[in-house]
């Protein structure tokens, strides 16, 4: 009879010892949406941000949006971006050190924007 005792006690003991904590997701990589968008002054464009962690699957975390040139374009923290002047801006989106990029162009002119693109790309 003891013995049973012994055994039903050291099962219960090994059975509440369980890990039932659930490991977190590791941050992988950020991708933004789109990656080029060629702007008018004052045009907008909503860029969406998709965060994918280290299994591959999608991760539910806010990121921290940033221009790096506010002269050409700003992004707000919903990821709304704004032509603002001519030229060539780079939109990040940040957690930690993991980092999704797009470009911004901002032209007066839709023709020649396509026109400093392909120039550019040669």
């Amino acid at each position: 009879m003891k013995k049973i005792f012994l055994l039903i006690i050291i099962t219960f003991s090994f059975w509440s010892c369980e890990d039932k904590t659930k490991a977190t997701p590791e941050l992988d990589s950020i991708v933004i949406s789109p990656v080029i968008s060629i702007l008018q002054p004052e045009q907008t464009i909503q860029l969406s941000a998709l965060v994918i962690d280290k299994e591959n699957s999608s991760m539910d975390i806010p990121v921290v949006w940033s221009s790096t040139n506010d002269q050409v374009a700003t992004i707000t923290k919903e990821g709304v971006v704004t032509g603002v002047g001519r030229g060539e801006a780079n939109i990040y989106a940040t957690i930690d050190n993991v980092q999704g990029m797009s470009e911004v162009l901002v032209s007066d002119s839709r023709r020649r924007v396509l026109s400093e693109m392909f120039t550019s790309s040669t």
